[in-house]
């Protein structure tokens, strides 16, 4: 039996631990806060349990469903019950094109009916479906290919604020081959981009009329509850790591107190696993030190319902043109039935940019208060809160720029060589949702077994 650290109580983390751990492994989590769960957090407002870092997850990556299943948490899940939702460009608010793939609009002319894209706009989309030459000959940023294929009107009133909610991000710097795999491998045909996109979903057999998003009525938090079980004794709480170092064959893990170990996973932001690394292996600690970080905060609201008008539509998105400190605003009275109530409405408001830390410098008390001015004028509401919650995520968004693959290869092939035995997992490396964490944490528990066996045999050979 080997013995593994793990540094960082996020969901790659658990994930690597959990898998090290049914290998047979003795592991041992160690976390620098009081939780385990990274920005999956549930918070207890106003009666309901609502989350306060991602809310849902894409079904098409199946990794978050089988360790739901794996965990006996499957047949809770739920999936929204209004799929719709809007946009507000140019001083109003509009539906989005039911028909599109991360905001791209794969049929033109309900696009043209929403009356979202003006004329020119509309005509500059369209003529994608005419144009080959789709395929980029050289890595170019999300942003690129649209404007390139699309215009940039569907770049700028679509795509762009699509994106920018989800991860804080700006496109047109945003690495097409790491950021967004999907698109990247639906625009690699040389042929319209939108045929290419109806092809590929095509070609994914993924049933239209099944969820695209699924969550626990009672929050996100509960898987990390249930991993926590599978753990129990293993983790340690606020203890915080600030080296990692070889003495002799094991390595040796710094916090208040010293962990022996023959392997080590860093599964933190890598600015943290960066100051880790530093001294122990420095081309890595460097590298680690160049991937950008986003900051973002989410502000709940709930409101007497008899004083707000009720929204048709699961939520809506800000464009990034109009200037305002919200990028997005989840209704989540009408998203989900579990927090549907006939006296609360329920509404989370995300705020944050790459770009953009208006938000940020605000305390909570301004900012629920500027916030509420625009929900003002973005939906009409005039009521005071029942209650209001600011949750903060500074510098917890990986961005993944141009060049975002090659760095991570060169940082896995410098621990590799440099410190083996040694390893970086999380949202900043090989994708940003909890299923591609998950199934990076699995893929490192992976490599950890592989080098503790090529050990062993390198041993019983002396």
């Amino acid at each position: 039996m080997k013995r593994i650290v793990v540094v960082g109580g996020g969901i790659s983390g658990l994930s690597a631990a959990r898998q090290l751990l049914k290998n047979g492994h003795d592991v041992t989590v160690l976390e620098s806060s009081e939780r385990i769960g990274g920005k999956v957090f549930t918070s207890e407002f106003a009666g309901a349990s609502i989350d306060t870092g991602p809310d849902a997850f894409l079904v098409r990556d199946p990794e978050m469903k089988e360790l739901c299943d794996d965990l006996g948490l499957g047949d809770g899940l739920v999936a929204p019950q209004s799929g719709s939702a809007k946009i507000w460009v140019e001083g109003a608010m509009h539906r989005l094109p039911r028909n599109q793939f991360l905001g791209i609009p794969l049929d033109i002319n309900e696009l043209e009916s929403l009356g979202l894209v003006s004329p020119e706009g509309i005509q500059a989309a369209r003529a994608d479906l005419t144009t080959g030459n789709n395929a980029p000959n050289h890595e170019e940023s999300v942003g690129a290919l649209i404007r390139r294929r699309l215009g940039d009107e569907v770049m700028d009133k679509l795509v762009g604020p699509l994106l920018g909610g989800i991860n804080a991000g700006d496109p047109d710097n945003i690495s097409l081959n790491a950021g967004v795999p999907y698109l990247s491998a639906a625009a690699s045909h040389d042929e319209s981009l939108i045929r290419s996109i109806q092809k590929f979903l095509h070609s994914s057999g993924r049933d239209p009329k099944a969820p695209v998003f699924l969550t626990h009525p009672e929050g996100l938090s509960k898987v990390i509850d249930a991993l926590d079980t599978e753990l129990k004794g293993r983790i340690v709480l606020n203890e915080r790591v600030s080296s990692v170092v070889q003495e002799e064959t094991k390595w040796v893990v710094k916090g208040e107190a010293l962990y022996e170990a023959d392997a080590v996973i860093l599964s933190t932001p890598a600015s943290i696993s960066s100051e880790i690394l530093a001294g122990t292996c420095n081309q890595v600690s460097e590298l680690l030190s160049t991937i950008e970080y986003a900051s973002m905060a989410f502000v709940l609201f709930a409101f007497p319902s008899r004083d707000i008008d009720p929204f048709d539509g699961s939520g809506f998105l800000v464009a990034k043109s109009e200037g305002l400190l919200t990028t997005a605003c989840s209704w989540s009275s009408s998203k989900w039935s579990h927090l549907e109530s006939s006296t609360k409405t329920y509404i989370r408001v995300s705020v944050g940019r790459i770009d953009d830390d208006r938000a940020l410098q605000l305390q909570d008390n301004e900012l629920t208060l500027h916030l509420l001015e625009e929900l003002s004028l973005l939906v009409g509401i005039q009521a005071q809160p029942l209650e209001s919650k600011v949750v903060r995520w500074p510098e917890s968004f990986p961005q993944y720029g141009l060049g975002h693959a090659q760095k991570v290869e060169k940082i896995q092939s410098c621990l590799q060589h440099e410190t083996p035995g040694v390893y970086v997992t999380g949202a900043a490396f090989n994708g940003l949702g909890l299923s591609a964490c998950i199934r990076d944490g699995k893929n490192i528990a992976r490599k950890v077994d592989n080098h503790l066996r090529e050990i062993n045999e390198m041993g019983q050979c002396e």
